[in-house]
């Protein structure tokens, strides 16, 4: 997804960058995908590691991949990264100390760190032979030496004694020249001290009010301080961990333009949801103010403050993207990273011949820009020669294949089968393996829709939206995955849809929701007939369908 935006216009647009990446903690939290519908209704299940997407996110590493990991990702995220933009990796005690160290490498060092800033919260206490850990860490770098960088001054309340101290006089603190702060005093509300490096925040149960249900879910209030103190509205903010979506749902709330990445599907699905419903607020709000400042007008009373929000959305509309279907031969490197990580494949950097290992096996990633062919495994062949004492078995990653290829690994294998001989060939062909295959390859959901302009004389004229079908290869592929030879049936298209939105006015490039239907309860199912009030002149309606792995059907009619 990185190598995505930098390849379509994003470098070094980006203001502000906020991760929160897995901790490489030992755990591993799987998320379930489940369609709507009546209870007992399907979930879309992971199938251990081999649906990396599926992983809700898997802080299982070995030896030094997931610091390989990071320091890939930060080398992309510093080109997205503005000159004057910030970034803050949020992390905790278990890899604090490393992750310091590649952010130094990566962004500079000292001249270009500001801040670690410590997020305190208190826990249930646990009855173990240490200090219980209570806190997280947030480093913040900025991508420029200067002062450059966006800053907006943040401060925590005077406490009642140093109001005391100076006789229950209300304090200020203002900057000298010198850059220093001096307290005076003020008949005015004092914004109080320039807030600290500790700050002291609740952690968010994961089954809170919004029932994101999402185990490493960020207090809103955290996220708030960082994007309000380190981006400016109309910003671009991007969250390449988006997990439950709190930075996107923060961003949208304050004005920010904002960039959500995600592998897993459970993810896109829980902060599409949450962006609906915040975009759903912001659109009855502005509605309602709308309404008022007509009234007010009207009364010849209208005032600014009534009618401006403090600050206004910088758009009312989201968009889902798939980005795994980019031409892999330019995105080479960044489609073996995915197929590696989707596989299970641990990379390795001491051998000059393969590439990394999965379980017992050594791994041979045939270049993408070719399919597998007797050449390349007459290559294999010729280096296991050199190494008489090798005696694991070889896993050979390629995408495409040729037929001769398949017989030339089979005819190896039955010899070694025979004579119980090591060196076992096994290809994973990444576009059609029954197992590991298909993620790269992606069929997209469809849809038959009928939108018309309905005009009747004993009533005003209405537009009319009947969804009259609805189908996701890629959620029946992953039930069919799941049940084996037992296919999955599904009685009701709607079962896999999560929300429909329509615009009534679509102008071809932004998406402005003028209506939604977004079901309250899991059980609940999309209408799919919808009345809406036509528009004055000729418009052009658009329906967007969401399914329930966040993939976007749009349906486009010019009614008259």
């Amino acid at each position: 997804m990185l190598a995505h935006l930098l390849a379509n216009g994003f470098r070094g647009k980006v203001k502000l960058i906020y991760i929160d990446p897995p901790f490489d903690s030992g755990a591993d939290y799987v998320r379930k995908v489940q369609l709507r519908g009546v209870k007992g209704t399907a979930k879309i299940d992971g199938e251990g590691y081999t649906l990396g997407e599926q992983i809700q996110y898997t802080d299982i590493w070995a030896n030094d991949a997931y610091l390989q990991f990071m320091f890939e990702r930060l080398q992309l995220l510093k080109e997205l990264l503005a000159e004057n933009g910030s970034i803050v990796l949020h992390c905790d005690i278990r890899r604090s100390h490393h992750l310091r160290l590649l952010m130094d490498e990566v962004f500079g060092g000292e001249k270009y760190f500001r801040n670690e800033i410590i997020w305190f919260y208190r826990r249930w206490p646990t009855n173990t032979p240490t200090f219980q850990s209570m806190h997280d860490n947030l480093f913040w770098y900025t991508k420029s030496i200067d002062n450059s960088h966006v800053f907006n001054r943040l401060y925590e309340p005077a406490s009642e004694r140093t109001l005391s101290d100076y006789g229950g006089k209300r304090l200020t603190t203002v900057e000298t020249e010198d850059g220093s702060f001096v307290k005076r005093e003020t008949e005015e509300e004092s914004p109080g001290v320039p807030m600290r490096d500790v700050w002291e925040l609740k952690r968010e149960h994961p089954r809170g009010h919004q029932h994101t249900d999402y185990p490493t879910r960020k207090p809103v209030e955290l996220v708030e301080r960082l994007l309000f103190a380190l981006s400016n509205p109309g910003d671009i903010v991007l969250d390449c961990f988006i997990g439950s979506g709190t930075t996107a749902a923060v961003a949208q709330k304050l004005g920010r333009r904002w960039i959500g990445c995600d592998i897993n599907k459970g993810a896109i699905q829980t902060t599409s949801k949450r962006l609906q419903s915040v975009i759903a607020e912001q659109i009855e709000e502005q509605n309602k103010k709308s309404h008022q400042h007509e009234l007010e007008l009207e009364g010849r009373h209208a005032h600014a403050s009534t009618t401006l929000s403090v600050t206004q959305p910088a758009q009312l509309s989201l968009a889902i993207y798939r980005v795994n279907d980019y031409d892999l031969q330019i995105q080479h490197n960044e489609a073996v990273n995915i197929a590696c990580e989707h596989i299970g494949v641990t990379r390795m950097r001491s051998d000059a011949f393969f590439d990394g290992t999965r379980g017992k096996s050594l791994v041979k990633i045939i270049p993408f820009n070719h399919p597998l062919s007797p050449l390349d495994l007459e290559e294999i062949k010729r280096e296991l020669k050199t190494r008489p004492n090798e005696d694991r078995d070889i896993l050979v990653v390629c995408l495409g294949k040729e037929l001769a290829a398949d017989a030339w690994s089979e005819e190896w294998n039955r010899l070694r089968k025979k004579g119980d001989v090591p060196n076992k060939i096994e290809v994973i062909e990444v576009r059609t393996d029954p197992k590991y295959g298909k993620f790269i390859k992606h069929e997209p959901a469809r849809a038959k829709v009928k939108i018309e302009n309905v005009r009747r004389r004993d009533s005003s004229p209405y537009i009319r939206v009947i969804i009259e079908g609805f189908i996701s290869p890629t959620i029946i592929e992953r039930l069919n995955q799941q049940n084996g030879i037992l296919q999955p049936k599904i009685d009701d298209w709607r079962s896999m849809v999560d929300c429909v939105m329509i615009d009534t006015d679509y102008n071809g490039e932004v998406f402005n929701v003028a209506f939604s239907d977004v079901p309250e309860k899991k059980t609940d199912l999309v209408k799919g007939a919808y009345v809406l009030s036509a528009p004055e002149k000729t418009a052009t309606v658009a329906v967007k369908i969401i399914d329930m792995l966040g993939e976007e059907v749009l349906e486009i009619r010019k009614v008259y």
